[in-house]
């Protein structure tokens, strides 16, 4: 039943026509909010793979002197 009503539905809606949509400024905010988001998690990585490169307290460097 719920296919039939679907079938129905969707064969009688208009076809969209290519010059009347258009982006909007809503789409431009989700990705301009996006961009943003990721920036600030590129902040993070960065921050924290810097602290992962440096060796722990009491660690060894790994390069041994002879």
């Amino acid at each position: 039943m719920n296919s039939l009503v679907f079938a129905v539905l969707a064969a009688s809606e208009k076809p969209l026509d290519p010059n009347d949509v258009k982006p909007g400024w809503v789409a431009l905010g989700i990705v301009a909010l996006m961009c943003l988001a990721t920036f600030f998690l590129l902040l993070s990585f960065i921050r924290h793979a810097r602290k992962a490169s440096q060796p722990w307290e009491g660690e060894s460097t790994g390069t041994k002197k002879p």
